[in-house]
């Protein structure tokens, strides 16, 4: 369940992630949407640039919702045609992959697993578990704390118009500042809101990020 986070993957399932090491997210060049990775644009304060941020960071990108109205399409992209007939078709954008009911699902599953353990990993899941039950985990939209961020989609396609691959590139600004002014390491290694000591983790479905303490 643990991933570094140079192989960070938006796979369809929901992977919690260490920020503690640095390193280049490669862009993904698949015709297979679930096998993406979350490319850096080479901004300043680009998404997870803080690899050196220590903490966690929970990921998802749950399967596409077509009745969410916040939905990421490729609904308006620009085209670019290439030699051979083949073309590209590019938008950016913000919105998002799924529904937050995927991702609160998701989060739930994995902790469970993962409760099941020993360490300080496990008796973070349990927390959470604990605290699902008595209702008290907390989440703040955090483009209201700062962090803000838009995504580049791009597809391309041969000249008979089959799919040829895609690549996903993210451009988040604030989240060095955010990590820095909310989180701290704790004593075992893991993400803690820094007004509380409790666990904290960051949840992202496309562009939108939330920040949740429990």
């Amino acid at each position: 369940m643990l991933t570094p986070v140079n192989s960070f993957s938006s796979a369809t399932a929901l992977s919690i992630l260490s920020a503690s090491n640095s390193g280049a997210m490669p862009a993904a060049q698949s015709g297979n949407p679930t096998n993406n990775l979350l490319a850096p644009t080479g901004n300043t304060d680009d998404l997870f640039k803080a690899g050196k941020a220590i903490g966690k960071i929970i990921e998802i990108v749950a399967g596409m919702n077509k009745n969410s109205s916040s939905q990421f399409t490729m609904d308006g992209a620009q085209r670019t045609d290439s030699a051979g007939g083949g073309y590209t078709e590019t938008k950016t954008g913000q919105g998002t992959f799924g529904s937050d009911a995927d991702l609160d699902m998701r989060a739930l599953q994995a902790f469970e697993a993962a409760a099941q353990g020993s360490g300080p990993q496990a008796d973070e899941a349990r927390a959470y578990l604990k605290a699902v039950a008595n209702g008290t985990v907390q989440k703040t939209d955090m483009s209201t704390m700062g962090v803000t961020s838009t995504m580049t989609k791009k597809v391309s396609y041969y000249a008979d118009g089959t799919e040829r691959g895609s690549t996903i590139s993210w451009n988040t600004q604030g989240m060095d500042a955010f990590l820095q002014k909310y989180t701290v390491k704790g004593d075992d290694g893991l993400l803690h809101d820094k007004a509380t000591g409790k666990y904290a983790g960051i949840a992202g479905n496309g562009t939108k990020f939330t920040y949740i303490v429990w």
